[in-house]
């Protein structure tokens, strides 16, 4: 298979390996390496393509109007970049896209992307389907950003992950890539998760959150 990674793309479900490979020699596409720290997308850029992580990774980050960098995510393969937006008109990208490591993209153009969709109503509907998931993705994303204080933010994140109803979540990211997902220092998350600890909301054992009063970290978490 000439991408092997490709088989797990949500937008290729459902299809065997020789069909992505039919698909793929079917259109015009290139790929691009990109090193560690370098800018793949400009926001405010037009979206002409589709563009598929190969390997390594990158991160959608934007600005505030404060200076402020904010991550809005990191994207790994087979993910998509800004599925939701490449059609809409005047289709921009929102955010700046940074290589967190050395990354390889797959880009074939959107409006051959749109004739393999007109031809095979299965990638159709997988991207319907994509859209939709980065379209809720995007409305909880933007709801968290509107939490006023890291308190706020920090409630409201370990209260959607997975064992929170029994009081016991462990949280998969380092201390450093949570502030950088908050979009504040690590000191200033350390601080306020050691005020939540003191105020007997939460008790935290390196990764592992034990929440100790569920009902004022509810209300934090819905501010």
């Amino acid at each position: 298979m000439k991408f092997p990674v490709l088989n797990r793309s949500p937008l290729f479900s459902g299809l065997s390996d020789a069909e992505i490979d039919g698909i793929i020699d079917s259109v015009n596409f290139r790929s691009r390496s990109f090193p560690a720290g370098a800018v793949a997308v400009i926001a405010g850029e037009e979206i002409s393509s589709v563009m598929i992580v190969l390997s390594g990774s990158v991160r959608g980050e934007m600005t505030d109007l404060t200076g402020k960098t904010i991550k809005i995510e990191d994207i790994y393969p087979p993910q998509a970049l800004a599925a939701a937006f490449i059609y809409g008109r005047e289709a921009r990208y929102p955010v700046n896209v940074i290589a967190n490591t050395d990354a390889e993209l797959l880009i074939i153009g959107k409006s051959e992307f749109l004739t393999l969709m007109n031809n095979d109503r299965r990638l159709l509907l997988n991207y319907l389907t994509a859209v939709c998931t980065r379209a809720l993705f995007l409305s909880d994303r933007l709801r968290f950003l509107s939490f006023r204080t890291i308190r706020e933010k920090y409630a409201h994140y370990i209260s959607s992950l997975p064992g929170a109803i029994s009081g016991r979540v462990v949280i998969n990211r380092t201390q450093q890539e949570l502030a950088d997902y908050f979009g504040v220092t690590r000191p200033s998350l350390a601080r306020a998760v050691s005020e939540m600890e003191s105020d007997g909301l939460i008790s935290v054992d390196r990764r592992e959150v034990r929440i100790l009063d569920i009902r004022r970290l509810s209300t934090l978490s819905e501010t």
